[in-house]
């Protein structure tokens, strides 16, 4: 079993995940890019079961819809996401994992709100919906 971790910018924040992630994503909805303040997000998905959270201060949480964000309340670093329509797993940020290279995305979620400027030539599926965050 693989041990992966995690960790926010000032270190209040960590994660330790005991197994492999059942998913991985680009992320191209209006919501995950105002909340990372990027044109894309790449996400891993892991079993809430699988995951230790190591925490100085309680996370901070945003809820809008069906969707909960989770941050660090002293640095502000996105830290997750989780979905009700998923509600087994917790979708971490790429970018807060200790070795990001690990976990290239293995398709695109809410495709159809891609940036008409932001050009990638992958040839991974592409769902309209999130369809691919049950992957």
């Amino acid at each position: 079993m693989s041990e992966h971790s995690g960790y926010c910018r000032c270190g209040d924040v960590s994660v330790v995940i005991n197994g492999d992630p059942v998913a991985s994503v680009y992320c191209h909805c209006d919501d995950c890019r105002r909340s990372a303040g990027a044109p894309v997000i790449a996400s891993v998905g892991s079993e809430k079961s699988a995951i230790q959270w190591a925490t100085k201060e309680p996370l901070g949480r945003w809820v809008k819809g069906t969707c909960t964000r989770l941050f660090c309340k002293k640095c502000g670093t996105p830290i997750a996401q989780e979905h009700e329509i998923a509600p087994e797993r917790t979708y971490f940020y790429t970018s807060f994992m200790e070795k990001p290279e690990l976990f290239p995305p293995a398709a695109h979620a809410f495709a159809d709100e891609q940036l008409p400027w932001l050009e990638l030539t992958d040839t991974l599926d592409r769902h309209p919906r999130g369809a691919s965050i049950k992957l």
